[in-house]
């Protein structure tokens, strides 16, 4: 079998923790072949949270160390486009909760929380905060219309992220708040 982007790396952990095939690594993970695949793919996204856990588990690490560990931070990049539409929607959801404490989904952003911690780590940070009044800067923000232009008053509908001076995701603003929102 052809060797895959992340076999070095998973062999040595697997020698660290007494595991001597891949076959006994999915063995003492409790996951499927292709599921194992999948990992020695980097194909992180398509497997459940709970075959990580055990993967992580029978390695004897925690979630993070095997995300993060492979391939530094061009894995940490692959993660984060993989969680992009939940990350861009989450402040947003989160502050709505804030400000309309009887809407439903004040329970959801407890869910959520991790978030935060793992963004930290990562060292990614936000552009901007949801519902924000800000001055419309190309190189930050995604208009929602064409006819937006720089140093325009705008809200933030939702945040963008940054790691350093790099730019991962624009903040997708807008002339107006979404309605109902003052």
């Amino acid at each position: 079998m052809a060797e895959r982007p992340l076999d070095s790396w998973l062999r040595e952990r697997m020698q660290a923790v007494g595991l001597s095939s891949w076959q006994a690594l999915q063995a003492q993970a409790g996951i499927s072949r292709r599921a194992l695949d999948q990992v020695r793919q980097g194909r992180w996204g398509s497997l459940r949270l709970e075959q990580l856990q055990k993967l992580a588990a029978a390695l004897r690490w925690d979630v993070g160390s095997l995300l993060g560990g492979g391939r530094g931070s061009d894995n940490a990049e692959a993660i984060f486009s993989l969680l992009q539409p939940l990350l861009t929607s989450y402040p947003t959801v989160r502050e709505i909760a804030r400000r309309k404490p009887d809407w439903p989904a004040q329970n959801v952003t407890a869910l959520f929380r991790s978030l935060d911690a793992l963004l930290q780590q990562w060292g990614y940070e936000a552009i901007g905060s949801p519902l924000e009044s800000v001055p419309f800067d190309p190189q930050l923000h995604q208009p929602d219309q064409p006819d937006i232009r720089p140093g325009d008053p705008v809200y933030i509908r939702f945040v963008g992220y940054r790691c350093g001076d790099r730019i991962l995701c624009p903040a997708k603003v807008s002339h107006s708040l979404p309605g109902g929102l003052s």
